[in-house]
Order: C-alpha cells, then sequence, then structure tokens
C-alpha cells in the first residue's frame, strides 16, 4: 500500500507541472484564490488515470465532484447508477443533492458515511486549497455485508420512475457488499489522497503567489525606476529651461556646488564644473568674485556655505563681479538639505537676476528726488496722504511754510484743518472710486485764512499702495479781484438795464406798427376757391377773377391753365408746395402771379386737401390774398428801418464827438499832467467808440462793422493823436478779412485794442526811438452750425516790456483793469507774455454776421 501511495505522489507531481500554467492563469491579482474551482487546480486526465491504477487493485468505486456537483473523474460506478438514477431527471436531482448537500460539512482529514437520496450508502472526505472547500473526493454505491437491502423500495423506484424492473433489480444485485472494515480503509487512503492533493496544490498556488507578487513587484521597481528616471530628465530640462539659477550644495560644507546650465553661465565656467569658491586648490573657479553691501565675501559667508551650515535664507541679496569690472545683481533662497534622520547633508538654492530692475529702482529713485525738488521749487502746495490711514507721507516746502511744521507723519486733518476726526468734507472716498479721473474742487482753509483751488487723485506710492496726491493753489488774491470785478459788473449792469430800457420802448413801438399793419391786411382783398382733382374743374370766387383779371363769365382754369398764371420763376416752387399738401401738411406759401396785360402781382396761397377714406385726397381748397401792396409797405419800412437806424448811429457819433471836445475843453483849465493825461486817456477811449458808430452810420445800416477795417482806422487815430511819440514807430497789421462782428463785441474789443496800443505809444519807447507795435487778428476755428467763431487779438510792441515780476493781475493801472474786466464781459481769455518787449494775446468768441 505503501508502494502505491508514493507511486501516486510521483504522479501527483507530475500532475502539478502539467496545471502549473492553469495557476498561474487563475491566481492573477485580478482572479485570487476565492475565485478557484476544482477543475482549475487539477489535471483531469492524470487524475483520471492514477484512479484507474488504483481502482485495478483495490475495487473501490471513487469520484471526484466539485461543490456545483459536476462529476470531474470517476471510477468503478455501479450500473444502478450510471444507468438508471443518473439517467432519470427525477433520480438524478437526488444523486447530485446527496454530491452537494447531504456531503456538506465534513472537516479536513475526516470522512462521512451516509445514505443517497436513492438509498444506497456513499461517503465523502473534502479537498481543502489554502482553507477554501474546492470539491470532494467520493465512494460508494455499495452496501455493508450485514445488512439486506429492501427489495420492495427498489421495485417501488422502478415503477415510480418508470425502470424497466427486471433490469434494475438485476442492476441492483451487482451492487458490492463491503464490510465495514474494508470501507474504513478505503476511506483512510482517498482521506490521505485528498489530503495530499489539497497540500500539493495549496504549495503550487502559494508558491505561484508568492512568485506573482514577486514579478509584480520587480516589475513595479523597474517601472518606479523608469518614471524616476523620466522625472529626473524632465526636472533636469525644466531646470535648464526657467528664467533662475539653481545651486545644489552636494555636502553640509559645500566644498561640491554643481547647478543648472544657467547657473554655469552666469559664473562663465562650463557646464558639470565644481562651483564651490571652496573647493581644493586648481578647481575654484577665478571666473567671478561675490559681493554683498559693497564687500567681498569670505567662501564660509558665501550663501550655498550659510545654508548648507543649516540656515535658511530668505530674499537674500548679493553680486556677481566679474573680471571685466560687469556686475550681475541676485535674488532668492537658499535652503538647507537634511537627510530622514534630520542631519545635514547639503542645500539648495534658487536665484533670479535683478540687475535691470536695480537699475529701473535706481533711475526711479533719481526721477523721484528730481520731481519732488520741481515740487519744491513751486508756489502751489503738493502733498500726499494715506486715504485709509490719513497719514502725512509726503509735504513740499511750500505746504511746509504755508502750514508750518515738518508736517511729514502727522494726520492730514489734525495738520491741515486742526480737527481731532476726518473731515465731512474729505474727497478720498470719490477719487478711490473713479481712480483714474482728475477731481477738482475750490476750498476755504479756515486755520491759514486762505482759498484754494484743488486738484486730487489716486497715485501709486513707491511701496505699491494706491496714495491721495493733491496739488492746491492758493486763489486769495483772485476771489479778492472778483470781488472787485463783481462790483465793477454790478455798476455796468445799471448802464445796461438803461439802454435795455430804451430798447423795449423801441421793440414797444415797432409792435405797435405791426398791429397796424395785421389790421390793414385784413382789410385786404381775399379770394376763396376749389379744385376738383378727378375732374380738373375749379370754383372761384369774385376776388380770386378780381386778383387775377379774369373776366368773371369764364369758367374757372384748369389746373394747368392756372400754372400759365403763375411767374414761370415761381412754379416749382408752387408745385412743391401742392405736393407737401397732398401729404396732408397744410401749404402757405407767397409767389408772383402774371396778368393777361403784363402786370405782376404778388400774392399769398393757403391750401389745404379734403380726403375721402382719410387716405384718398378728392378735393384741394383753399384762399388766396393779393399781398403785393403790402409787399411794397414791408419794402418801404425796411428801407425806412435801415435810415432809422443809420441816423440813432450819426447822432450817438456826434454825441460821442461833442463829449470828446467837452473832454478837450475841460482839460485845458488843468495844468497838472496826471489830470490832463486821465482826461486825454478819456478822450480816446469816447473816440474809439465814437468810430464804431460812424462805421455803422457810413455802412449798410446793420448793427454789424467790419472789424478788421475799424481796427485800422482806431490805430491811425492813436498815432495821430500821439504823434509826438509815434513818429519813429512802425504799425504792422495782419487782420482777418470778412470779420463782421455786432456792437456787443466791437465795442468792448474796441476799449480794449485802444487801451493796449495807448499803453504801448506811452511806455514801451522812450521819445525819438524806433519800434514797432503789431496788431494781428486771426480766426482760429469756425463753427458754422451756429455761425460763432473762435478769435485770437494779438497786440504787441519790441519797447522795452513789463518788468518780469509783475503779474497781469496785480498792475493798479485803470486801463489794464479796464481791459480785465471787458475781457470778463466778452468771455474770454488774456494772456501776457514778456520780454523781449510786451505781447498780449486775447481769445474770444464771436457771432458772426454779414
Amino acid at each position: 500500500m505503501r508502494a502505491e501511495e508514493a507511486k501516486l505522489t510521483g504522479r501527483l507531481c507530475q500532475i502539478e507541472e502539467r496545471i502549473r500554467p492553469k495557476l498561474e492563469s487563475i491566481l492573477s491579482p485580478v482572479l485570487g484564490m476565492e475565485n478557484m474551482e476544482l477543475a482549475d487546480i487539477i489535471d483531469v486526465q492524470a487524475i483520471q488515470s492514477l484512479m484507474d491504477d488504483f481502482y485495478k487493485f483495490a475495487h473501490i468505486t471513487m469520484a471526484l465532484v466539485d461543490l456545483k456537483g459536476n462529476v470531474l473523474v470517476s471510477i468503478g460506478w455501479q450500473d444502478i447508477c450510471t444507468g438508471f438514477h443518473r439517467a432519470h431527471p427525477e433520480t438524478c436531482k437526488h444523486c447530485i443533492e446527496s454530491d452537494t448537500k447531504l456531503s456538506a460539512g465534513v472537516l479536513p482529514g475526516e470522512f462521512k458515511l451516509y445514505r443517497c437520496r436513492n438509498n444506497m450508502w456513499d461517503i465523502v472526505t473534502p479537498i481543502i486549497v489554502g482553507g477554501q472547500h474546492v470539491g470532494n473526493i467520493f465512494s460508494g454505491q455499495f452496501f455493508f455485508e450485514d445488512e439486506f437491502p429492501d427489495y420492495e423500495i427498489f421495485r417501488s423506484h422502478a415503477r415510480k420512475y418508470g425502470f424497466n424492473e427486471e433490469e434494475y433489480m438485476a442492476a441492483l444485485e451487482k451492487v458490492p457488499r463491503l464490510s465495514r472494515e474494508t470501507v474504513d480503509t478505503g476511506m483512510t487512503f482517498l482521506t490521505k489522497l485528498a489530503h495530499m492533493l489539497s497540500q500539493l496544490s495549496y504549495s503550487n498556488i502559494t508558491m505561484f503567489q508568492a512568485l506573482a507578487e514577486r514579478d509584480a513587484v520587480v516589475n513595479a521597481l523597474r517601472e518606479s525606476e523608469k518614471r524616476e528616471r523620466a522625472r529626473s530628465d524632465e526636472l533636469a530640462a525644466l531646470l535648464d529651461a526657467v528664467p533662475t539659477a539653481v545651486w545644489v550644495a552636494h555636502d553640509p560644507q559645500a566644498l561640491h556646488i554643481t547647478g543648472n546650465r544657467l547657473s554655469y553661465e552666469w559664473l562663465r565656467i562650463p557646464e558639470g564644473s565644481n562651483a564651490s569658491k571652496s573647493a581644493t586648490e586648481g578647481e575654484i573657479p577665478k571666473t567671478f568674485r561675490v559681493f554683498k553691501d559693497g564687500v567681498e565675501l569670505l567662501p564660509a559667508e558665501m550663501p550655498l556655505h550659510i545654508s548648507a551650515a543649516g540656515t535658511e535664507l530668505l530674499d537674500y541679496e548679493f553680486n556677481f563681479v566679474y573680471p571685466d569690472g560687469t556686475m550681475r545683481h541676485l535674488l532668492g533662497n537658499a535652503k538647507p538639505l537634511r537627510d530622514e534622520q534630520g542631519n545635514l547633508h547639503g542645500s539648495i538654492s534658487a536665484f533670479i537676476d535683478i540687475t535691470e530692475r536695480k537699475r529701473v529702482e535706481e533711475t526711479l529713485a533719481f526721477e523721484r528726488s528730481q520731481l519732488l525738488s520741481i515740487f519744491d521749487g513751486i508756489d502751489d502746495v503738493v502733498y500726499v496722504t494715506d486715504p485709509h490711514t490719513y497719514e502725512v507721507l509726503y509735504a513740499n516746502k511750500a505746504m511746509k511754510e504755508k502750514f508750518g511744521g515738518e508736517l511729514v507723519g502727522g494726520i492730514c486733518y489734525r495738520e491741515f484743518q486742526q480737527r481731532d476726526s476726518p473731515c465731512d468734507f474729505c474727497t478720498s472716498p470719490i477719487i478711490l472710486k473713479e481712480r483714474d479721473k482728475l477731481y477738482h474742487w475750490e476750498y476755504y482753509n479756515p486755520t491759514v485764512d486762505r482759498h484754494f483751488m484743488i486738484m486730487d487723485r489716486i497715485i501709486k506710492w513707491p511701496d505699491g499702495r494706491d496714495v491721495r496726491f493733491e496739488i492746491a493753489k492758493d486763489i486769495t488774491e483772485r476771489r479778492k479781484a472778483e470781488v472787485a470785478l463783481k462790483k465793477a459788473y454790478d455798476d455796468l449792469e445799471g448802464i445796461v438795464e438803461e439802454r435795455t430800457a430804451q430798447l423795449e420802448g423801441a421793440y414797444k413801438s415797432l409792435k405797435e406798427n405791426e398791429k397796424g399793419l395785421a389790421e390793414a391786411q385784413k382789410m385786404a382783398h381775399i379770394g376763396n376757391w376749389e379744385w376738383d382733382i378727378a375732374t380738373d374743374k375749379a370754383y372761384w370766387s369774385e376776388e380770386m377773377y378780381r386778383i387775377f383779371g379774369r373776366d368773371p363769365k369764364k369758367a374757372a382754369p384748369s389746373y394747368n391753365e392756372y400754372l400759365y398764371y403763375i411767374h414761370p420763376d415761381d412754379r416749382d416752387h408752387y408745385c412743391n408746395a401742392i405736393k407737401k399738401a397732398v401729404k396732408g401738411k397744410s401749404s402757405g406759401i407767397d409767389y408772383r402771379i402774371v396778368l393777361a396785360n403784363g402786370e405782376e402781382r404778388i400774392v399769398h396761397l393757403k391750401s389745404e386737401f379734403v380726403s375721402y377714406n382719410v387716405t384718398v385726397p378728392v378735393r384741394i381748397k383753399g384762399i388766396v390774398q393779393d399781398i403785393t401792396e403790402r409787399k411794397k409797405a414791408e419794402k418801404a419800412l425796411a428801407n425806412l428801418e435801415t435810415a432809422r437806424k443809420k441816423e440813432i448811429h450819426h447822432r450817438i457819433k456826434n454825441n460821442l464827438q461833442v463829449i470828446s471836445s467837452l473832454l478837450d475843453l475841460q482839460a485845458e483849465k488843468f495844468r497838472d499832467k496826471e489830470v490832463l493825461k486821465a482826461f486825454r486817456e478819456s478822450q480816446n477811449r469816447v473816440l474809439s467808440m465814437s468810430l464804431i458808430h460812424e462805421e455803422l452810420y457810413q455802412g449798410e445800416g446793420t448793427d454789424t462793422l467790419n472789424f478788421s477795417e475799424y481796427l485800422r482806422k482806431l490805430a491811425k487815430n492813436l498815432f495821430q493823436t500821439y504823434s509826438l511819440r509815434s513818429k519813429n514807430l512802425h504799425l504792422l497789421m495782419d487782420l482777418e478779412e470778412n470779420a463782421f462782428f455786432n456792437m456787443d463785441t466791437a465795442i468792448p474789443l474796441g476799449i480794449i485794442v485802444n487801451e493796449l496800443v495807448s499803453n504801448s505809444l506811452k511806455h514801451a519807447f522812450t521819445e525819438g526811438e524806433e519800434g514797432e507795435i503789431r496788431i494781428q487778428l486771426c480766426r482760429e476755428e469756425n463753427n458754422d452750425k451756429i455761425h460763432e467763431s473762435l478769435f485770437s487779438l494779438t497786440i504787441s510792441d519790441n519797447g522795452k516790456g513789463i518788468p518780469k515780476n509783475i503779474e497781469l493781475g496785480s498792475i493798479e493801472s485803470l486801463g489794464l483793469q479796464l481791459v480785465n474786466i471787458l475781457i470778463d464781459q466778452l468771455a474770454g481769455n488774456i494772456e501776457l507774455k514778456k520780454g523781449p518787449g510786451t505781447e498780449f494775446i486775447i481769445s474770444f468768441k464771436a457771432e458772426e454776421r454779414l
């Protein structure tokens, strides 16, 4: 028996070799042992051969059955089972139930004896692989020799399931009768066989799992090495691509330092060389020196050495200085490197080139100092504050002088307003909301008793924050001048009101004349008419016949015949008016008619269409009024108005000349030169106005005059007035042609020219000195829509000029004060340019009339 067991063991080893590939597939990580089935881990053909050999000497029925009841290997099965019980569906179910359910619950190394559902004895022992029950070894289909089968039960089975009773009972007689000792001996062998199958299969499975795990680990390590190598290559490529120099110290003393491509480029040494200044003699690079704050660093003081020794450096700045004297500024970080036990083993650093940034910062610092110097040199106050904390960050010299003290570092509302809390009129919220816009405002500061015109906006401070920038111009003196100007304006307004009352009287008289004319129009003859569009037939009243000189006995004319009455030059005008009336617009026109005797008359036509269903015109009706006499009266009135205006200008001119003469006579009674001077100046002003009215009188009777022609005459009169001083002086004039101004523009401009030219004649030159006085009038811009143009009037001389320390607004001369008042009246601007000579540039807008 032992020899047979040894033989069986050898056969099992051969079986294992054959099932190894099958095991490798089923024990993949995807399936695992829990998915194993008995057919997957045995060689069915070899086991069948093994059991055939065993049956030849033992004559014991055997079978390998999986947990699903599938018979994988069998030998010695009885005819009653193969030919009857497993051939019929119902009895086969009993067999499978016996193989799966009745055999359950047997412990490894043991066997179970039970009677199957078909009333024969079966024995089962389990096959356990790796703790997993995968199948059973069965034996059975026998009776014990010490028992007698119940033949009646088997006959009833034959009848129940339709078996041939004689054949079925014959097969029953062939079932072996075994002693209990034989059964125990056979099952001992089969139990050991099941155990050997379990052990050998589990050992192989475990071995294959270990090998699979080892292969998986090896493959994972290879993949990891490949990935790490790829990452290393990627990191090297990345470090060579970034615009940052990276250095690595490979020991705590930084004796060996390497870096990326850019780092070697900056050090000017070959790639892969040792970059350490602590390297052995002969390896120390000589292509650069390291400085910080102007002091050359020893190797131990260099950033990689410091960090390799255990100190982390952040935002560290230093310089490379090269043998040719050039310098590179660097900024970056250096960090120590430690192993898993925390021991230092080097450092890593990354630095960027900030040479250009340093240059820009130095340039900005220089420009900022220049700008602050400019701010300190101007009279306007300039200061900067933090709009959130109210801290004063900068104040120029004028600001410090006006408010006293250093101011910088203080709180704005305390320093400037003497307040304990922020001002309720603070503009910081406004300019923070609209950062890109200037904000203009005016303010009276009671602390220094001054008026300021202020401009605020948000700017960037060098540290990057938003700050409030303010420039304030002291306009206290301008405000005082405005008060004085208002007083002068109020005085002038009284004169204007008086003149307005006179004009209103004249206007009232004109309206009364118009009323009388309207009454006369009512008395005029008016004819009415209708015209049927479809039939081209018309109806005329008697007055229509009288107006057109047509025989009342004749029928009213057709449309085309009526057109022959209309003057040829007015027919298109008439037809266009009729077309407008067709579109629903009321038509009212004046046109000429020619009577049969050749007489021309002027008529006024009013017409409208009568429509059918609102949209289709069917009739046109209207009135015609002979307005020939009215037109003649209007022309006569227009001529009369022109004559009246010319008479008014003539009388005003005469009155002004009388005033000038009275001033001349009165001046003869005084000997005081200043008094005489004042009289002469007043006389010149009156003459300048008189000259305007003379031009208007000699013109076409309109309220406009050719201002260029007026300037020529005014300048000529002034040169004659100051003939003793002007004999060596030359007048140069460049005047815009066709510059026609009304009286409201011409009179102030005439007085301005009189004052400025008189000043040049009196003060610009010493007696007998040669010189030039220029008058230039230019049209700068023209707006055809509103007939308004922008002009510039320049009056200059090449005389001794006005002292540079005297401003136009501070000159107390009555003449120049009058000039400023008149400039404001014109809503214009005046600019004074000094030395050499004097130049006044006046810009103003004027409505042009031809």
